[in-house]
Parts: structure tokens; C-alpha cells; sequence
């Protein structure tokens, strides 16, 4: 039995390549924020941010952590906490459809190799569909006459969530008199999405020793599904559910069995590292924290989030 060695190069790339793609996440909420006029700055989407990461770690799903900062910025800004919160909400949204879109387009050069695997078609298939599904929603939020339909008056004159709905209509119209905002936070999340995958790649470098790694290409087609799975809400920070996916896409990619979970390993510790920032916020302010998280049971902040 051979000793499993770390190439520390790679596992110090996979380092670099994370952090930096999860800060760009930061700065893509921060540009969706301010878009909405929202006194908010680089610094407070950094503290909240790495904050709402480290929670990624405690709350069911990879997402747990948006909910954290979702209360924390609706705190923080009491005349507008629905819009605070679809800030959060939209930010996500970008994120996925990047995700799907990454995953969709690397599979087309592939199509070949993939027809012939009927679990890498279904994969393409879900990729597909999510990427047109979320081009459309997006086109059809910015459509003026979708947001100024007859509908979404009279949504916004039911009684309790009324003024909600009618929040969030005026912040969809507030995007719609920026679309370059949308447009960059979407090259943003594409940019941070190439990050990670890159990540997982070098992580896979850096514990594969003479092990067969799929190529670099093929991680751009299936980390988007196994990221998908690990946003499921079932277990903290999708423990299992992202090990179970990348493995098995792994060995439909012709990896041993077990290589792909030794990368995911190896991406945690990177992820773990990075969290820690995010526990260096979070003692610093923890009575703030608290606080937030306690709100009142009535407030707009627990009828949102409740949804």
C-alpha cells in the first residue's frame, strides 16, 4: 500500500482560486445591493458575506448562509427589509443560472463522449433546462410591462403582504433602469463559477498522486451538477450530498472509485480555511448577530424568510 502524498502547489492554488471566487460572489451581491440604493459598502458585503459563509457550514444546504445575511441586511436597513432580503434572494438566483449555464456549454463540445453515458445525458439534460428556464425569467423580469401588469396591482393591495409585493415590484423596476448591473453580476458569478471549478480541479491534482483525473474540460461539464446537488437543503453545507455526486460523476467519467471523494475532501479543507475568516466576523460581532437573528415574529424579515 502506497502513501497518499499532497502536491502542495496545487492544493495552495486550489487555495487562491476559491477565495477569490467567493470574494467576487461578494462583490457580485454588492453591486446588486447598491443598485437598489441601499447604504451598503465593499466592507459590509465582506462582513456579511464571509459571515453568511461561515453559517454555510451549520444551516441545512449550501444556501443555509444566505439566510443569515439576509437578516443582517434587513437589519441593517428597517425602511427597506424586503428589498434587503430579494437582494439575497437574486443574487442566488445569478448564481445558479451561472452554474447551469457553465455546465451547459462545456457539455456541447462533449456531446459525443456524453450521448454514449445515459447518466451524463440526464445531467445535460437538467443543465439545459435550467439555463433556458433561467433566461427566460430573467428577460421576463426585465420587461416593463411584465412588472407594470394589472396583476401585480392588485397583489399589491392584499392585506399583510401586500406592501411586500409591492416592495419588490419597485426594486424589479429599479433593475429593469440598470440592466448593466444584472448583466455584470451574471459575468461575475461566471467568472467565480470558473473559480471554484478550478478548484476542484487542482484539489483533484493535489491528492491524486498517480491517479487518473478526468480532464479540465470534463469538470467544467459535471462539478456545476454535483454543486447543484450540494444546494439541496438536507445536511450542513451539503456534507454527503456533494461527496456522493462528485464521486459518482467522477467514475461515470472514468475515475477510480474514491478519487472523487478525496478531491471533495480536499476542496472542504480548502473551504474550511477560508470559513475561518468568516469566524474571525462572526466573534466580532457576535451580540450584533444575535440580536438580528432574534427578530421580531411579525416583522417582514420572518415573513419573507419563511418562504
Amino acid at each position: 500500500m502506497t502513501q497518499q502524498t499532497v502536491h502542495w502547489p496545487s492544493l495552495l492554488m486550489a487555495l487562491a482560486l476559491c477565495g477569490g471566487s467567493i470574494i467576487l460572489t461578494f462583490l457580485r451581491w454588492y453591486c446588486l445591493v447598491k443598485a437598489q440604493g441601499l447604504v451598503f459598502s465593499v466592507r459590509d458585503a465582506l462582513r456579511l458575506g464571509f459571515i453568511g459563509y461561515l453559517f454555510n457550514f451549520v444551516a441545512p444546504g449550501a444556501v443555509g448562509g444566505d439566510l443569515v445575511k439576509a437578516v443582517l441586511l434587513a437589519k441593517e436597513q428597517p425602511g427597506r427589509r424586503t428589498t434587503a432580503v430579494a437582494t439575497v434572494l437574486l443574487d442566488r438566483i445569478l448564481g445558479m443560472l451561472a452554474l447551469f449555464l457553465i455546465g451547459a456549454l462545456a457539455a456541447w463540445p462533449q456531446w459525443e463522449e456524453i450521448r454514449q453515458r445515459t447518466g451524463l445525458k440526464a445531467v445535460v439534460g437538467l443543465l439545459v433546462f435550467g439555463s433556458v428556464a433561467g433566461l427566460v425569467g430573467l428577460t421576463l423580469m426585465m420587461i416593463p410591462a411584465v412588472t407594470n401588469s394589472r396583476a401585480w396591482q392588485l397583489l399589491a393591495r392584499l392585506p399583510v403582504v401586500g406592501h411586500m409585493i409591492a416592495e419588490l415590484v419597485d426594486g424589479l423596476r429599479l433593475y429593469q433602469s440598470q440592466r448593466r448591473v444584472l448583466f455584470t453580476a451574471l459575468g461575475i458569478s461566471l467568472v467565480g463559477h470558473f473559480g471554484t471549478i478550478s478548484s476542484f480541479y487542482f484539489s483533484a491534482r493535489a491528492i491524486s498522486g498517480t491517479k487518473f483525473v478526468p480532464p479540465y474540460a470534463q469538470h467544467l461539464f459535471f462539478i456545476p451538477a454535483a454543486e447543484l446537488a450540494g444546494i439541496v437543503p438536507l445536511t450542513p453545507g451539503g456534507v454527503g450530498l456533494l461527496e456522493e455526486a462528485v464521486n459518482s460523476l467522477y467514475i461515470l467519467n472514468g475515475a477510480a472509485d474514491g478519487t472523487g471523494l478525496l478531491t471533495v475532501l480536499a476542496y472542504r479543507a480548502v473551504t474550511i480555511i477560508i470559513a475561518l475568516i468568516g469566524a474571525g466576523y462572526y466573534f466580532s460581532s457576535r451580540r450584533e448577530i444575535d440580536q438580528a437573528m432574534h427578530v421580531e415574529p411579525n416583522g417582514p424579515i420572518d415573513s419573507v424568510a419563511s418562504t
